[in-house]
C-alpha cells in the first residue's frame, strides 16, 4: 500500500476523496479533505440521486477545482479503483462520459498531478474522514460547502 501522508510536503497539495451512495443508484454524496501549507479544508457535498461511481468521480473533480495553485504538485488519494482506472489507466467509460471528460480537462490544467489508490476502511485517518464526510452528506442530504479548519 502506498504511503498515506497526513501532511503535505513543502510545496505539494494533498487531497483525500471519497464518494458514498445509499442504494446504487440512490442519494449520493462526496467528501474531500484537502491540505497544503498550514491549511486544511473539508467538503461534504450532497449530489442528489446518483451512483457511487458518480460520487467518487465528482469528489476527484472537487479536489482538483479547489486546488490553490495549478503549478504545485497535487496528490489525490482515493479508494476508488474505478476513478483511477477511468482517469489514468485508459479504461473506457461506458457511463458518466461527460463527467469523465470534464474531470480529464480539469486534471490537464495541472503541471503535476497523481491519483493514488488507498484501501478503503483500512484506518487511514484522512481517507476515513473523507468517507465520514461523504456518508454525512448522503445521510443528511445536505452540503456544508468548503469548511476551513486551519
Amino acid at each position: 500500500m502506498p504511503n498515506a501522508p497526513t501532511k503535505p510536503t513543502s510545496d505539494e497539495v494533498i487531497a483525500y476523496t471519497d464518494g458514498a451512495c445509499s442504494g446504487n443508484p440512490g442519494p449520493a454524496g462526496l467528501g474531500v479533505v484537502m491540505m497544503w501549507d498550514d491549511v486544511r479544508q473539508e467538503l461534504s457535498e450532497f449530489l442528489g440521486h446518483g451512483t457511487n461511481n458518480i460520487a467518487e468521480l465528482t469528489a476527484v473533480l472537487r479536489a482538483a477545482e479547489a486546488a490553490p495553485d495549478r503549478t504545485r504538485p497535487l496528490q489525490i488519494y482515493t479508494d476508488s479503483n474505478y476513478a483511477i482506472g477511468i482517469l489514468t489507466k485508459g479504461w473506457r467509460a461506458k457511463a458518466n462520459q461527460e463527467l469523465v471528460a470534464r474531470i480529464k480537462k480539469e486534471l490537464a490544467t495541472f503541471d503535476s498531478i497523481r491519483l493514488i489508490h488507498v484501501r478503503g476502511h483500512a484506518q487511514i485517518p484522512l481517507n476515513e474522514r473523507a468517507d465520514e464526510l461523504a456518508v454525512q452528506a448522503t445521510g443528511q442530504q445536505a452540503s456544508t460547502g468548503w469548511v476551513k479548519l486551519s
